[in-house]
Order: structure tokens, then C-alpha cells, then sequence
């Protein structure tokens, strides 16, 4: 295995040290050839190091949260759709979620499901988003107290929905007698 390794290490030093040289060959009908290998009648050309760009770190997103006791740790997680998922042929989406620890209804707390404009708060772990339209959307989900305040990290997914639609066949042509 080590035998392997210094021939490997030394053919991708040769590489990177001969693809940075190009040289370029005029041939006698007029054609110009670029190549990485030297001949006698080619002429070496500089090539300038490639543009980059570092884009600088985004800071983190925090969302606000409303402080809780250690019993209401929720942890909210997007079981249907699923992440860059697509849906086809329905105008219906159907969500699913889990939550831990269990939904604690006695305190007032409410899973909120929210798709673009529309919002639906339900003690259940499962909802339906009906009409929806075709593209690309996001549903965001979280635990809400009874002042509708967030208690829970928000956890969202992307879907995609897309419909075909069937043209109908054109009527037959009536008959010439």
C-alpha cells in the first residue's frame, strides 16, 4: 500500500506543475492549436490566474423564542413534504410533523403551520393545506403558547408542486360526403 502511495503523490505534483504552462502552435494552414506540451515552433503564452471571489459569512439567523422551563424543550421536526421535495398531479399538501416532548395542550401550547399567506394552528401533529399553487414553497412550523408566542425553534422544508394539465383532444373533423 505504501509503494502506492509516493508514485500517486508524485504524479499529481507533476500535474499541477504542467498545467499551468500552455503554449500555442500556429499551424501552416492558419490554424491555431493551444497545448500543454512545448515544440519547437510554440510560443509560451501567460495565462492569468482565475478570478475569485470569498463571499464574507452571513451571521447566524436566531429567531426569537419565548424562555420556558426545561419541561417545554421542544424539538419540532418536518416528517411530510419532505426537504426539496416535489408533489405532483394535486393541489393538496399534506403535512406531517413530530414533536418532543409531547404537546403540552394544558398550557395552551399549538402546533402553527404556516405556507406562504396561510397559517393553520391545530393540537395535532397532521394538516392539510388545500388549493395550493404550482412552484416552489416553503412550510414553516412551530409551538405556540396561548398569546400565540413562538416557545419552540421553527423548523421548515421546501417543496416543489407541479400539475400537468391534459389538453383535451381536438373534436373530429365531420366527414365531406
Amino acid at each position: 500500500m505504501s509503494r502506492l502511495i509516493l508514485p500517486l503523490i508524485c504524479l499529481f505534483l507533476s500535474v499541477s506543475v504542467t498545467a499551468e504552462t500552455v503554449y500555442k502552435k500556429t499551424n501552416p494552414d492558419g490554424s491555431v492549436v493551444f497545448t500543454d506540451q512545448k515544440s519547437t515552433d510554440s510560443e509560451e503564452v501567460k495565462v492569468r490566474e482565475p478570478t475569485s471571489f470569498s463571499p464574507p459569512r452571513l451571521p447566524a439567523l436566531t429567531l426569537p423564542t419565548k424562555k420556558l422551563s426545561p419541561s417545554f424543550n421542544y424539538q419540532v421536526s418536518i416528517n411530510k413534504p419532505a426537504n426539496n421535495s416535489t408533489i405532483l398531479n394535486t393541489s393538496n399538501v399534506a403535512v406531517s410533523v413530530s414533536v418532543q416532548p409531547v404537546l403540552k395542550s394544558v398550557y395552551g401550547h399549538r402546533i402553527r403551520y404556516k405556507l406562504g399567506i396561510q397559517s393553520l394552528t391545530s393540537d395535532k401533529a397532521s394538516v392539510t393545506f388545500k388549493n395550493v399553487d404550482r412552484g416552489t414553497h416553503s412550510i414553516y412550523v412551530s409551538i405556540i403558547d396561548s398569546k400565540d408566542e413562538v416557545v419552540s425553534p421553527v423548523a421548515s422544508v421546501q417543496f416543489h408542486m407541479k400539475r400537468f394539465f391534459k389538453r383535451p383532444a381536438p373534436p373530429p373533423k365531420p366527414k365531406v360526403p
